[in-house]
Parts: C-alpha cells; structure tokens; sequence
C-alpha cells in the first residue's frame, strides 16, 4: 500500500528515484524497493515525504502503519488475523488516555 502510494505521488510530481533517494539518505536501489513494497521506509522518513508532497503527515503516517499491520499478518489464517486486528483495537479502546 504505502510503496504504490509513494511512487504515484513522486510520478504526479515529476520526481526522479534518484531524487527521493538522496531526500532519504538512502542509495537509488534501496528506495526502488520500497516504491515496490519489498523494503519498509523508517517511520522517520514519514514526514519527509508529507512535507516534500505537502500532504497530511497524519494520513501518510496511518498508511504507513496499516502497510505494517498488513506485512504481520497477511502470511496468517483470515480468521486469526482478524481476531487478532479486533483484539488490537479492543486493547487501544481499553487503555485510551493511559
């Protein structure tokens, strides 16, 4: 999801992969695998993609994480992990303002 998400919005821009790279501190072939979903971006270069596309870093963040949530659990049965996504949830609505 997030992979897809980044490359579209670098080809909206007219931006090079060697650009975005050099943004991240990170070699040409390193971010070819993340725009391909084969290598995470760290959370850290996050808002440096929202502030270079000036788009929410909130909403960029969300995908990012959904895209980590998905690469646990897509290997797992369909039922487990959509137990596991609602006992998750539970969770964080249980220890809300802690």
């Amino acid at each position: 999801m997030f992979g897809p998400k980044i490359k579209s919005m670098r080809l909206e821009q007219g931006l090079k992969q060697r650009q975005l790279a050099e943004l991240l501190e990170t070699d040409m072939p390193m971010y070819s695998k993340m725009e391909l979903g084969a290598r995470r971006v760290r959370r850290d270069q996050v808002p440096k993609l929202a502030e270079l596309y000036k788009v929410d870093v909130k909403e960029l963040m969300k995908l990012w994480l959904a895209d980590g949530v998905y690469a646990i659990l897509k290997e797992e049965d369909e039922t487990l992990r959509l137990n596991a996504i609602d006992l998750a949830k539970e969770y964080f609505l249980a220890n809300e303002g802690m």
